[in-house]
């Protein structure tokens, strides 16, 4: 299975989750929740590949790695 690497971060200032990823050509895009962009994830990836003629081979796993940091005072 062919897996394919997308990070995400949490931008305090926007108070949105921001997805970029180096294995999808032109990946940038933003949701309040990390469910509603894994839900933006699973269309935009296939999309952009296409797209951006990047070949992979079916099955794709898309790992998602979520950052936000915790403040305490």
């Amino acid at each position: 299975m062919h897996t394919l690497r997308v990070q995400a971060f949490w931008d305090r200032e926007a108070a949105v989750w921001v997805a970029e990823s180096e294995d999808v050509p032109g990946l940038a895009t933003e949701a309040e929740t990390l469910e509603d962009l894994m839900a933006k994830l699973t269309v935009m990836v296939p999309e952009l590949l296409e797209e951006n003629g990047v070949a992979v081979e079916l099955p794709v796993e898309l790992h998602l790695e979520a950052t936000r940091p915790l403040v305490f005072s």
